[in-house]
């Protein structure tokens, strides 16, 4: 593992901080180009992308915060230490949503038509953090005597948990495995004919059902993170169906 990639002097580039910045980057340029093919300004786009990115950075530093209190009661400054690692995925889905609904209801677009254009691009996103967290060793899995299963160093996250010294699974590698494949899936969708909202609620269905089974086989610190995350999964694969239904009744769109 490289939780730093480099370091000159006493300066050095966290691997994890480098692939979250890559991931809004990446989603950012995606956003935009399709955002031409359905006549949405680029002014609009840049403009939500910087609130996606305050919503996503904070409520998924707050979530993780919460969930690992102890981590932070003796060192308040480390909360802002971002680069270190330590977001909750959900929590970042939640408020980048929050964040992203205030600034559609302002600007006055369809929020179905924007949740299309960024669910590819939110799993394409987490196709590089989940590389990060692989690099950073955190969000690992349980113990496995699978081949591929891997014993990470003592110095990292896993490594210094109580499940170390064991070969675990690499979540993170699975996870972004199927995020890379869940964003070939929805931008094929997006650019074929469709109904606004159908997309991204393929995305919530998906993701949130990968995410609940993929829990069982990660390491979590207590019940209370387990089941957090379990109970998020199943709202956003129940909220992904009953979208699907009620968008499916509608006339779809031509490609544009």
């Amino acid at each position: 593992m490289r939780p730093i990639l480099f370091q000159i002097g006493g300066l050095g580039l966290p691997s994890y901080g480098l692939m979250l910045v890559i991931s809004f980057l990446v989603a950012f340029f995606i956003v935009r180009r399709s955002a031409k093919r359905f006549d949405i300004s680029p002014v609009i786009i840049e403009n939500l992308a910087f609130y996606l990115m305050l919503g996503v950075i904070i409520g998924g530093r707050l979530l993780y915060v919460i969930f690992h209190w102890q981590q932070f009661g003796q060192d308040l400054f480390g909360i802002i230490r971002l680069w270190e690692g330590g977001m909750m995925f959900y929590g970042g889905f939640i408020g980048g949503a929050i964040a992203s609904i205030i600034y559609l209801r302002k600007v006055k677009i369809p929020i179905l038509l924007l949740g299309d254009l960024i669910s590819p691009s939110i799993a394409l996103g987490e196709f590089f953090t989940r590389i990060g967290c692989f690099l950073n060793g955190c969000c690992f899995g349980k113990p496995s005597d699978l081949p591929w299963a891997i014993q990470f160093p003592s110095s990292c996250v896993a490594g210094k948990s109580p499940v170390g010294q064991f070969h675990l699974h690499p979540t993170q590698l699975y996870t972004s495995v199927f995020s890379l494949l869940l964003f070939l899936f929805l931008q094929r969708q997006l650019m074929s004919k469709h109904r606004n909202g159908e997309a991204f609620a393929f995305y919530l269905i998906l993701s949130g059902a990968f995410r609940f089974g993929i829990d069982f086989i990660r390491d979590y610190e207590d019940l209370g993170n387990l089941l957090i995350n379990q109970f998020i999964a199943i709202g956003l694969v129940v909220a992904g169906i009953i979208l699907y239904v009620i968008v499916t009744r509608r006339k779809i769109e031509p490609a544009q």
